[in-house]
């Protein structure tokens, strides 16, 4: 019986890493504009999202800001990951004739986060290592098996 709750759970739960998205009550992408062609971008992700999925998630925002901002390659000048550590208890109760089993426990939830400093250009820029929108944009994509996403500035 608790093999058969725990693989449903493991199931249902499978589904709810963070997705690429504007940041919510379960996490995703925000930024900060510091110029014209530099900015900020974090990634806040829940506690069933990776730390790469969170660090290609916003290297990806970095790639579609710099696009949006008609740039087509970019460089991170500074990055740092962390992540938020919590615990969840968990309860469940099955009762039957004359008997009744309880299980649980407490298990550690950690939250990844990505942050980068981003600078984008017109143009691959000499003596900087930048990347390739289009590259970036393609590569993670096709990672996560993600359609095509509409560029908003």
């Amino acid at each position: 019986m608790r093999k058969a709750i725990l693989a449903v759970l493991a199931v249902g739960l499978a589904g709810c890493a963070t997705g690429y998205q504007t940041k919510g009550w379960s996490g995703g992408f925000s930024e900060t504009q510091l110029s014209p062609d530099t900015f900020m971008v974090n990634f806040a992700a829940n506690a069933y999202t990776t730390p790469e999925q969170a660090s290609d998630f916003a290297i990806l925002r970095a790639a579609d800001k710099s696009e949006a901002l008609g740039c087509d390659h970019f460089a991170i000048l500074n990055g740092a990951e962390s992540s938020t550590t919590g615990a969840v208890t968990v309860n469940t109760a099955a009762y039957g004739d004359n008997t009744a089993v309880s299980t649980g426990g407490v298990f550690p939830m950690v939250k990844p986060n990505s942050k980068l400093m981003v600078r984008c250009f017109k143009g691959q820029p000499e003596g900087v290592q930048a990347f390739d929108v289009a590259f970036i944009q393609s590569s993670i994509r096709n990672k996560y098996r993600m359609k095509a996403y509409a560029v908003t500035r």
